[in-house]
């Protein structure tokens, strides 16, 4: 394989993104794109889906942005499958040689793309480059790549190998789609980022962290599933929705990439978990000896 160091960078790139109901999220994420400094021979179109939004992001995307690719959704699609329906598109516009996922609630610091472009270049081979966050107007990390023991790799002032990635900002060259394709359907809202990474690797393709945050972005807050305080009947329900555990592509998820016998542990623990919360941690001691 080619080194790609020895080779000067141009990239024809189609940056993904889905939204729903965040009008002025979504605004910003886009002015901030588009100013942008990019490196010579580098050049992007921008392919988003609005997932049937209400709340004017449509209206205000065809006034101030009519260069975007807008896809329109059915209301019910979330992060994964927007983002799918955004890179099918980006797919049957042109044969790109990057694509970048960007979520929009995500703020790209100064000269963002790029550094990303450079230190994917540096990288010399095809891979997955994500870029860590952290919060707003600090140095702390809210998202990004994570080791094999699942613990958050902040950046260091170097490039680093990542076990598994997250979607806020990620660079992914053709060769890897072309190997592996899309973004699975099977995850409808969590789990299609970290898939999409561990089948990369699965397929011989390293991922990569940035030297630097290159983006801001909050962390997301969301309902504890097992939280005892709530009752079973409410837990049962943040369990199976796709914006809580989404159980069944949790166990998919496991099952796929860690063995069936890792996806029926999860099965079992995930319930042991719902219906026993305050007895949790004991019963899982002597059932999987942890």
């Amino acid at each position: 394989m080619e080194d790609l160091r020895s080779i000067k960078p141009c990239y024809n790139i189609a940056v993904l993104m889905t939204c729903f109901n965040r009008s002025e999220k979504t605004r910003c994420c886009l002015l901030n794109l588009y100013d942008q400094e990019l490196p010579e021979n580098v050049s992007f179109e921008v392919f988003l889906c609005d997932d049937n939004s209400t709340d004017g992001t449509g209206e205000m995307l065809e006034l101030e942005f009519p260069q975007v690719k807008v896809v329109k959704g059915n209301g019910h699609l979330y992060w994964g499958g927007g983002m799918l329906a955004a890179w099918t598109a980006a797919k049957k516009f042109s044969n790109f040689d990057a694509y970048l996922w960007l979520n929009d609630d995500t703020f790209l610091l100064p000269k963002s793309l790029k550094i990303l472009i450079s230190e994917y270049h540096e990288i010399g081979k095809p891979a997955i480059l994500n870029s860590p966050c952290k919060i707003p107007n600090t140095q702390i990390f809210s998202y990004g790549g994570h080791d094999e023991k699942g613990s958050a790799m902040p950046p260091n002032g170097m490039i680093q190998e990542i076990y598994s990635i997250n979607g806020n900002l990620v660079f992914i060259p053709k060769e890897i789609e072309e190997k592996i394709g899309m973004i699975s359907p099977r995850y409808t809202h969590y789990l299609g980022d970290v898939d999409y990474g561990l089948r990369a690797k699965e397929a011989g393709f390293d991922s990569y962290s940035t030297s630097s945050y290159l983006v801001e972005c909050d962390q997301n807050n969301l309902p504890n599933w097992a939280d005892p305080r709530l009752s079973i009947k409410s837990r049962w329900k943040l369990l199976h929705h796709v914006k809580g555990r989404a159980a069944s592509e949790y166990v998919a998820f496991k099952s796929y990439h860690f063995g069936i016998l890792n996806g029926i542990n999860s099965f079992i623990d995930i319930y042991i978990r719902l219906v026993f919360t305050d007895k949790y941690v004991l019963i899982r001691k002597f059932l999987f000896n942890k």
